[in-house]
């Protein structure tokens, strides 16, 4: 069926099954362009498919076409001559693809997108604001589907691919009411309440969104995303313009395959449920900005073959030690963990040298040392490695966990050497004895606890026995041992 077309008249509550738009220069004719107002403009329809058509050039200086509180099930827009259309959708529930160069700019505000394909588009806006967002008006466009409530409506996954397009914008704007201190009476809330949903912070986190980047180094992109709530965020393809993602919350982030010639910046950027993921596989990231990732929250990290060694890492928060840091993987797809490669713990030893280096280049050291006790425990559990360097490696990560913790030297140097301080006492019959206990024994601990004193500090030479000189010996070599360690995380942030 072919809708006929009459600009700057609305086309309303029409149900059409197969439609067809065909925007020819008839359209126009006798037509006097007023700007600032949408040229052709359709509310409250349903299209089971529309199909946009336009073949030849069109003298008229802009054309819009504009959808509000629309049900189109399948959109196709494939044949775009005239350079000058462009498209807003607001409140529409929209699946389908539109894959065209010559369109000028595409608006999408507030829908429901359970399945778009946005495909070699010059400009694309996507935002979603709180205080048009209508829940009654989606009800009435999925009257008899299995979507009953606003929960439902907001919970629904909605999918979005962007494929080749060189300007890309994504935001949410929050409630301007409430920014500015203005808020409604109880009758204007129930009066207004019928038409408009405000999103509550429990809302947001039930909103299913999930966008997916393919890009192309062909293109000088630009791509924003800020203040935004998404399930999931893809990219993949070799970028050439400015990438830019700040104030959002990702729930999974998966990068494959991507490499930016330019800036990449990822600021603020945090989980809001706990199965949250982050993938990097085989992607180049040396031009990339991480600042301020809340990499502790996400419960699992994987990255696999990929380069950081120039990226730079500033106000990130990473785990606190090195359990928590087991979430940090090397895995070849993230979804399947149980799968690891064959060299899974030499990649993630590799890996996590190149995160170290670059968080040394940017002067955080703290952050770095956590990064190098880490490397190491991954290193020992290389199965090539010999056996000699494993028990050193597992000796270091227990006794000052690689240089990071001074109080394990302290309490093993206390627990030791007390303890071989009694075995030392029991061997030379001071201690465990019917008489009254010598309190000037524990003052000579202090001396038994000097690597320079005297074997005879207690007792004279005639009385030394094999196990007497052992155990005197033995807690030599375990204070200064222990000694050792304690000077090597006291000074962990000496520059080497």
């Amino acid at each position: 069926m072919e809708i006929k077309l009459e600009p700057y008249k609305t086309i309303k509550d029409q149900d059409y099954g197969t439609a067809e738009i065909k925007i020819t220069q008839e359209v126009f004719k006798d037509i006097a362009f007023v700007n600032n107002q949408t040229v052709l403009n359709f509310e409250n329809c349903r299209f089971k498919k529309l199909v946009l058509i336009n073949e030849s050039e069109i003298e008229f200086e802009s054309i819009s076409l504009n959808f509000s509180f629309c049900q189109i099930q399948n959109i196709q827009i494939e044949s775009i001559t005239t350079e000058q259309i462009s498209f807003h959708f607001h409140g529409c529930i929209i699946s389908g693809n539109i894959n065209n160069s010559k369109i000028k700019s595409i608006s999408i505000n507030n829908c429901i997108t359970p399945s778009l394909f946005l495909q070699y588009q010059k400009r694309i806006d996507i935002s979603y604001t709180e205080e048009n967002i209508f829940i009654s008006k989606w009800k009435t466009l999925l009257t008899g589907s299995d979507v009953k409530s606003a929960n439902g409506l907001i919970g629904l996954k909605q999918s979005v691919y962007v494929n080749h397009s060189k300007n890309v914008n994504v935001r949410f704007s929050h409630n301007k009411k409430e920014q500015s201190g203005v808020y409604l009476s109880r009758h204007e809330q129930i009066k207004e309440y019928k038409i408009r949903y405000y999103l509550t912070k429990e809302d947001k986190k039930k909103l299913n969104i999930n966008l997916s980047l393919d890009l192309s180094k062909e293109n000088d992109e630009q791509l924003k995303i800020e203040n935004c709530i998404l399930n999931s965020l893809s990219f993949r393809g070799s970028a050439n313009g400015k990438i830019s993602i700040e104030n959002t919350e990702i729930n999974n982030l998966f990068i494959r395959d991507f490499s930016s010639q330019s800036e990449m910046l990822l600021y603020n950027i945090s989980p809001y449920l706990t199965d949250s993921k982050v993938e990097v596989h085989k992607s180049n990231m040396d031009n990339s900005w991480f600042d301020n990732i809340d990499f502790n929250g996400y419960k699992t990290l994987s990255f696999y073959r990929t380069r950081f060694a120039k990226a730079t890492f500033t106000s990130c928060n990473f785990p606190k030690d090195s359990l928590s840091f087991e979430k940090f993987k090397t895995l070849e797809n993230i979804h399947y963990p149980e799968q690891k490669p064959q060299n899974y713990y030499k990649d993630q030893y590799e890996t996590f040298l190149q995160l170290r280096k670059s968080l040394e280049a940017s002067g955080n050291y703290f952050e770095a040392q956590k990064l190098d006790a880490i490397s190491k425990d991954s290193l020992r559990k290389i199965s090539s490695l010999p056996t000699s360097d494993k028990f050193i490696l597992c000796l270091n990560s227990i006794s000052n966990n690689h240089g990071l913790s001074i109080k394990r030297p302290i309490v093993g140097l206390l627990f030791f050497s007390i303890l071989f301080y009694i075995f030392y006492l029991s061997s030379i019959g001071r201690i465990f004895k019917s008489t009254e206990f010598d309190w000037n024994l524990v003052g000579h601990y202090f001396s038994f606890l000097d690597l320079t004193h005297r074997k005879d500090f207690l007792i004279s030479k005639s009385e030394y026995t094999f196990w007497t000189l052992f155990l005197d010996f033995g807690n030599k070599l375990i204070v200064g041992f222990f000694i050792f360690q304690f000077i090597s995380a006291f000074r962990k942030y000496v520059r080497k």
